[in-house]
């Protein structure tokens, strides 16, 4: 029995488990407002704040258990343990944001606050300007590392609080090339990619909003595209459309028509995992979430099982504490980035000496690139929605294999431009996380422009080609010199650091669930889509084999 779960017949119980979870689960979720705060879930699993259950549930530090992480691998291993009746705890470092249809609640690059960033003392964004905030838990973490700055989500719900919402899978050509021969594309595509797609209700961008005044820059985007010869093609998409129709009539307060969604859309315009996977796994029962738990290291003890050490933040970012836990299985999903700190930091201060030698190895950026063009005769209203509406792929026309997709760009308001998020598939360009015993810190360590290099010519090849079939549309510099991407993944790749169901290897009851996973590259796609369906195909195993 590989992972040590209660007893070898584990794997039948979970599955009657299972089943008995999801009625209960399905109960539970009755009364539940879609856009409602997901802390009154929490109370409903743990009783009333004040209540004697409250303060058993709250006080406890031991766990069957521990997902660090809400983001989509932490929320799905979170669902399938509760539904399988396993005693889990959910870590996460960030606030939980509850939305508001009447005011806002998060800031934007064109409303500056101090939540925005995860402790940062200015401002450092695409397009933003620069300036000085107060240092606290905010939404989003941007890690200055060599020669690349890395986004991450810091909130209940992960990255899908922040991300565009774009749902799409990698083609079979390149996810053949990536990702490892026990992989089976015709499985993903088949199974474990319909069945995120059926938790999650992606769906393209509908007409009507299309032709609305906020998604001018998104035709223009398409006639460019069009005048070009390049096909373009609608793209799954996590927004509520419901939503973006209140705001298209004024009934909420606008968010996402307005372009307000890089750091959350306050209205609850965006469908994030808070009430998809996160809400299903807090309703089965045996999962509990503690925000604001700040994990900052990890161990084995002597009898075997992990220590887990968090710092406890107040909502302004105040220490209220430390805390140490413990589990018998430690799933990480803290992200790319706090994973690969985690997991190097303890391989090398000797508090998990057994992890693979290849740990922290095989990161890449998944090829992002940002381009921004303009067309100045040209009308395009008064703000730019934020959903994308469309995308291209372009198999060789560019050196790299291509997919441009069609995204705002808020900071320049009712100017006539228009954006494009490029995302190319790379097999070569890779990077390594590495422990500075100096600082005490990981860092990326080897990561140079010149690996960046080959997807910014493959999108300014593409680029010129666009401004070459549209007379008068021009190049724009955004103001933002360092390469950037929201999209970090590797660093623990599947298959090698792992096993092909997030084991890792040599440490029992040690799993990894996030982005880490991936090869480096998504293989010319968005890596929400395939980082929850590598964790869906993951628990499955983990669950029937009992660990």
């Amino acid at each position: 029995m590989r992972g040590g779960l209660a007893s070898t017949d584990f794997g039948c119980r979970a599955l009657l488990m299972g089943e008995r979870m999801s009625g209960i689960r399905r109960r539970g979720l009755v009364g539940f407002a879609v856009g409602g705060a997901l802390s009154g879930l929490t109370a409903a699993v743990l009783g009333a704040s004040g209540s004697r259950s409250f303060a058993n549930a709250v006080s406890r530090t031991h766990f069957r258990a521990l997902v660090i992480g809400s983001g989509f691998g932490g929320s799905v291993a979170a669902l399938r343990l509760g539904q399988a009746g396993v005693d889990t705890l959910v870590l996460e470092r960030g606030r939980e944001w509850p939305t508001s249809p009447t005011r806002p609640v998060f800031g934007s690059v064109t409303r500056i606050t101090n939540d925005m960033f995860w402790f940062r003392r200015t401002t450092h964004w695409p397009g933003m300007v620069t300036v000085p905030v107060t240092p606290s838990p905010g939404v989003i973490e941007i890690s200055e590392e060599r020669n690349l700055d890395i986004a991450c989500g810091a909130a209940v719900g992960g990255g899908s609080v922040v991300y565009t919402g774009v749902t799409v899978a990698p083609r079979r050509k390149y996810f053949e090339a990536l990702y490892p021969s026990g992989l089976s594309y015709r499985e993903f595509s088949q199974v474990w990619y319909p069945k995120v797609r059926r938790m999650l209700a992606p769906s393209p961008m509908p007409q009507d909003v299309y032709r609305s005044v906020p998604f001018t820059h998104s035709r223009i985007w398409d006639r460019q595209m069009s005048n070009a010869r390049m096909r373009t093609y609608p793209i799954d998409s996590m927004f509520d459309w419901g939503v973006i129709r209140q705001e298209l009539s004024r009934k909420v307060q606008l968010s996402s028509t307005i372009g307000d969604s890089d750091f959350g859309c306050s209205n609850g315009a965006k469908t994030d995992l808070t009430r998809t996977y996160l809400r299903a796994a807090l309703a089965t029962g045996p999962v509990q979430l503690r925000p604001l738990h700040e994990v900052r290291s990890i161990s084995r003890r002597a009898d075997g099982r992990y220590s887990v050490v968090v710092r406890r933040l107040g909502v302004d970012g105040t220490v209220l504490g430390t805390d140490e836990y413990s589990c018998e299985m430690l799933f990480l999903a803290a992200g790319t980035l706090n994973t690969n700190r985690l997991l190097v930091a303890a391989r090398e201060r000797g508090e998990l000496p057994d992890l693979p030698a290849d740990i922290g190895t095989g990161f890449g950026d998944n090829g992002d690139q940002i381009n921004v063009r303009s067309e100045p005769l040209t009308p395009i209203g008064p703000a730019q929605g934020a959903p994308s509406a469309s995308a291209a792929f372009f198999p060789d026309e560019f050196g790299l294999p291509l997919l441009v997709e069609n995204w705002c760009v808020p900071e320049y308001a009712s100017l006539p431009v228009t954006g494009t998020l490029a995302m190319t598939v790379d097999t070569d360009h890779r990077g390594t996380f590495r422990y500075d015993r100096g600082s005490r810190r990981v860092v990326l360590s080897d990561w140079t422009r010149e690996k960046s290099a080959a997807a910014a010519e493959a999108t300014s090849g593409y680029a010129h080609r666009v401004l070459a079939a549209n007379p008068g549309c021009l190049p724009v510099s955004p103001n933002y010199p360092r390469t950037f991407t929201a999209h970090p993944v590797g660093g623990c790749v599947i298959g090698r650091s792992t096993d092909l169901e997030g084991r890792v290897r040599g440490n029992k009851g040690l799993y990894v669930m996030d982005g880490s996973l991936l090869p480096g590259n998504v293989g010319g796609a968005n890596p929400s889509l395939t980082i929850a369906a590598l964790a869906e195909r993951a628990m499955a195993g983990i669950i029937a084999a009992g660990g």
